[in-house]
């Protein structure tokens, strides 16, 4: 199992709105589709946002970075970051060493 982490850099007071355009557009739910995708986290703060996701591995997501729908939004995204996000831009990968969920936790 592996974790992508892709940091990007909002224009200042502009991080909520590269939330809402995440909701508005529906890019976790089109990365979930993609087989090996088990979940995705979009964290933020006033000067950064990392969008994690866990995969069975490297294959799965490299089917999403070749996926078609995975910037139909780019144009809106880079209005709202100081530096472009690109079709060739990628998150790192680490593998999963270690990890622990609460029971009943979501």
């Amino acid at each position: 199992m592996i974790r992508s982490v892709l940091a990007m850099k909002p224009k200042p007071g502009r991080a909520g709105d590269v939330v809402e355009l995440f909701q508005q557009e529906q890019i976790i739910e089109k990365a979930l589709t993609v087989d090996g995708c088990y979940d995705v986290s979009v964290l933020k703060r006033d000067t950064d946002i990392l969008v994690t996701a866990t995969w069975s591995d490297a294959a799965a997501y490299q089917r999403w970075v070749d996926h078609p729908e995975r910037n139909s939004s780019s144009d809106e995204l880079n209005a709202l970051l100081v530096d472009a996000i690109t079709a060739e831009s990628v998150g790192g990968l680490y593998d999963v060493a270690l990890t622990r969920s609460a029971e009943g936790s979501d």
